[in-house]
Order: C-alpha cells, then sequence, then structure tokens
C-alpha cells in the first residue's frame, strides 16, 4: 500500500500526472487495495505458520484474521490531493495528503505588456541652454510615471520637464515600481546667447606702452581674434549667431579674497544687469599662494560659485579654470571646489612651464609671461573639451 502512495505521491508533484485526474478514474482505488491487502497479508500468514508446524488450517486463518484486525490503522491509507478536499469520507483510514512544493527561481522582471516608451518634444537640433523638453507618453497605468537622464543611464531623474544643459545623449523612460519601459533617446545641443567671462589680463588689458604693450585684448595675444575670448565666442557663435559678451575683471578676488572689506557682491551688478546663461571664471594666476590657507581660499570659493548661480536670474552653466601659471596650492583648491559644486574644470596644467605656450618675444618680463596665440588657441581648446 504505502510503495504504491508514495508513487501516486511522486507523479504528482512532479507534474507527470494530474492528481485530481488520477482520483477521478480510480474512485475505488481504496477499496481494491484493502481487499487485496487482506488477501495477501492471510495467504502469507497461513504459509508462515502452517511452516512452522502451528495448529490446524482453521486455527492459522483464525489466528490469522486476529492479527490483522489488531493492525488494522496501519494496512489502510487514503490520499488526499489538495484539489479533493472533501471528497474522501473513510474515517478508518489514514490520510495522506499532497501538496505540490515548487522551488522558487529567481528570474528578472519582465516589462509590463504595454508600458508606454516616452517620446521628447524635440530629439535633435539645438535650443536655449536651460529651456526644457517634454515628455509624453499615452495610455500612462496607475502609479507610473516618467524619469530621465543625462550620464547614459547611471543615474535618473524623476519628472516630465527636461532641461536642456548638455551635449550628451539624453534618456528617457516610463517606471512602475521596479518595472521600466524600453528607453527613448534625444540629442539636442544647448546654444548660449549670453556670455560672461571672469578673468584677469590674460582675458584683457588696455595699451600699456610703457610696458611695450599696445593691444586692448588678452595680454600677448597678437589680435583681439586670437585671445581666448574672442576665439570662445566663435565657437558658441558656431552653435548660434548673436552671442553678447561681457567681460567682468576678478583681480579683486584674486588678490583680496578672504580679506576684511571684501565682498563677492562686486559681482551682483554685472549679473543683474547681464543676465549670463554662461560664466567663464578664468582666474588664478594673481593668487598669492601664501594666502591660499591663510585666507580659505576654499570657503570663499565655494562662495563666489554660489553667489554666481544664485544671481545669473536664471539657468546658468558656470566653467572654471586652473591657472597658466604655477599655483600647486590654488590651482588644488580650485579642482577641489569645482568637484564639489559639480562645476566643469578646465585643467590647464598642460601648459604650465611650457615656453612654446607663452609670448617670450616681448621684453617686458609681465608681458613675455602672459599667453601668445597658441596659449590662447589651447586655453580655448580645452575649455571647449569641458563643455558639457
Amino acid at each position: 500500500m504505502y510503495p504504491l502512495v508514495d508513487m501516486i505521491s511522486l507523479l504528482s508533484t512532479t507534474d507527470l500526472i494530474d492528481a485530481s485526474n488520477l482520483f477521478t478514474l480510480f474512485t475505488g482505488w481504496h477499496t481494491f487495495s484493502l481487499i487485496a491487502g487482506q488477501l495477501v497479508t492471510i495467504v502469507s500468514m497461513n504459509q508462515l505458520l502452517r511452516h512452522l508446524r502451528i495448529g490446524t488450517m482453521a486455527t492459522r486463518f483464525g489466528f490469522t484474521y486476529l492479527l490483522y484486525f489488531s493492525f488494522w490503522q496501519f494496512g489502510c491509507a487514503q490520499v488526499d490531493p489538495a484539489t479533493t478536499a472533501g471528497a474522501l469520507t473513510d474515517p478508518s483510514c489514514r490520510t495522506i495528503t499532497i501538496q505540490r512544493v515548487t522551488t522558487p527561481i529567481n528570474t528578472p522582471a519582465q516589462t509590463p505588456q504595454g508600458l508606454p516608451i516616452p517620446s521628447f518634444s524635440q530629439q535633435g537640433g539645438s535650443m536655449a541652454y536651460g529651456s526644457t523638453l517634454k515628455l509624453s507618453a499615452s495610455n500612462m497605468p496607475g502609479g507610473a510615471y516618467t524619469e530621465y537622464s543625462y550620464d547614459n543611464g547611471i543615474t535618473w531623474v524623476k519628472g516630465d520637464q527636461v532641461p536642456v544643459v548638455s551635449r550628451k545623449q539624453m534618456l528617457a523612460r516610463t517606471r512602475v515600481n521596479d518595472l521600466t519601459s524600453q528607453t527613448a533617446q534625444a540629442t539636442v545641443t544647448p546654444y548660449f546667447q549670453r556670455m560672461m567671462v571672469i578673468g584677469n589680463s590674460i582675458m584683457s588689458h588696455g595699451p600699456a606702452p610703457d610696458l611695450g604693450w599696445t593691444n586692448f585684448n588678452g595680454m600677448a595675444a597678437s589680435a583681439p581674434e586670437k585671445d581666448y575670448v574672442h576665439l570662445l565666442t566663435a565657437k558658441l557663435n558656431g552653435l548660434r549667431s548673436g552671442v553678447q559678451t561681457r567681460l567682468v575683471s576678478g583681480g579683486a578676488f584674486e588678490r583680496q579674497f578672504g580679506q576684511a572689506g571684501y565682498s563677492v557682491t562686486e559681482f551682483l551688478n554685472p549679473l543683474q544687469e547681464f543676465k549670463p546663461d554662461i560664466i567663464f571664471v578664468r582666474i588664478g594666476e594673481n593668487m598669492d599662494e601664501g594666502s591660499v590657507q591663510q585666507n580659505n581660499l576654499v570657503g570663499n570659493l565655494r562662495v563666489l560659485f554660489d553667489f554666481l548661480r544664485q544671481n545669473a536670474g536664471g539657468p546658468v552653466q558656470i566653467i572654471c579654470s586652473t591657472s597658466v601659471w604655477n599655483r600647486p596650492q590654488a590651482d588644488a583648491v580650485i579642482r577641489q571646489v569645482a568637484a564639489e559644486k559639480g562645476i566643469p574644470l578646465a585643467d590647464l596644467k598642460s601648459m604650465v612651464g611650457v615656453p612654446s605656450y607663452f609670448a617670450s618675444q616681448y621684453a617686458n618680463a609681465g608681458v613675455a609671461a602672459h599667453p601668445n596665440d597658441a596659449g590662447m588657441q589651447r586655453i580655448t581648446d580645452i575649455i571647449w573639451d569641458t563643455m558639457p
């Protein structure tokens, strides 16, 4: 009996047979098995007693029946699969319940059928920096939303208004809990309309005949169109013509940061008047290395960057750079704060101490220390490559 039950249990739990069909087909199997078990038991016991030469045939059969009924509960069993609950009514039999055990399999979450892929309101071309693309998706299920990414899906931002702030490809998708749709893509180049440069004499310097300098442009550049300001303006005009430029001296910050009486509010009026959408902070050469720690350049540079962002009058892209002169302490601080604030950094360390980038043709050492045309082009290229 029990081997039969075990076989049925095994077949049922492995889906080789359907337990409900089995018991439908063999509703009388329990009665049949009971009778067969009785006959086998009686005959076997009779043969055993006969072999031992115990009693007559009547005595042996009587003794066998007595033993059999004494162990009645061990000779009967009924199987109760979950699908036949309530159909088994013999209270005298033990009940063996079959329960199917399934092993969980870790499979990736599947995208729900019909979870929509969002679309960008514009997939290419150019738009003003800080303007927004609209994400839309039809037939959104309950609880679903759109999200977008600027870094190829490493991080995602929830929302359906995507600011145009990078030349890199943007991704978008819809999400419901941990399930996401396929991604949509768009590459829209931001253009800039108002460029502010905060710089020093490398940005611009008026004529100084006593120094042998007679131009009015970035010092040591052979002509206005050769300095980095004009070169950057030309590149921005290549994205969209009509770029306006505003030059603001950063010399006071370089020389006076952290001193009593100095404040970054000196930049407030230019910011409010011009409302730049891009600011190049191209300073560092005039910083005293001894003041970097003493006057807390780290803290003052943080204040400067925050002030520029908060008072630009709208979305603004800030890009900063290190020095073209040997200013290791100041440059280390600029790198640190730029990383903290998420500001793209044009690192000019490859120019430091390279004679071919500087205007050695000038007799005055101060003018000769400034970048020549090749140096101005190098500054421009590094800054442009830093543009997000």
